[in-house]
């Protein structure tokens, strides 16, 4: 319950940094949005499924996503990779991509490409407003994104909901069987 907490009352207490970002450069503030909001959206989904071994899955994704782009932005720190185009530092790979593109590969992963693109295209937005902004070069969202694709095809496992059709041997005193089983609602 204090996780919940935490993560509803941040976003009210910057709740003015959000708005005047979204008044002076929408596009800075949505890559800043997706970044937080496509991995809720994926933790939504798995619980609104009731799929909680892929809750699971889904924390063990983001945050071996989370550790291997931090551990890469700390090791390219001090090289040219490590540059932003805005003169800062920790551009390699792109953290705000690596995020925003964990959850759509893991939807991806878990419950069909077809899910995925919702996510996707907010993900590939947060690239575009992260390069076009000049906290990161191309490359630096395309590890990014990448990063966090390989992870995700290590970590999850398609869903095995219910089976639409199943097909049962059944053995009761002498009588040998097949019990052929459809489910119509999802």
């Amino acid at each position: 319950m204090a996780l919940s907490l935490t993560v509803l009352c941040t976003p009210t207490a910057q709740a003015g940094g959000i708005v005047s970002e979204l008044h002076d450069d929408p596009d800075l503030a949505a890559g800043d949005i997706f970044q937080v909001l496509n991995p809720l959206v994926a933790t939504g989904v798995t619980l609104y499924k009731g799929d909680y071994q892929g809750t699971r899955q889904y924390a063990y994704d983001f945050a071996a996503s989370f550790a291997a782009t931090e551990v890469l932005k700390y090791s390219f720190d001090h090289t040219a990779w490590g540059k932003r185009p805005n003169g800062g530092n920790e551009s390699f790979p792109s953290g705000h991509t690596s995020a925003a593109c964990s959850a759509a590969a893991f939807i991806s992963d878990r419950y069909g490409w077809q899910y995925s693109l919702p996510l996707y295209g907010t993900a590939i937005f947060t690239g575009y407003s992260r390069v076009d902004e000049h906290y990161h070069h191309l490359r630096d969202v395309i590890a990014g994104c990448a990063l966090s694709y390989g992870i995700s095809k290590l970590i999850t496992t398609p869903y095995q909901g219910r089976q639409r059709v199943s097909l049962t041997p059944t053995i009761e005193g002498k009588t040998v069987g097949l019990e052929l089983t459809l489910l119509f609602a999802p």
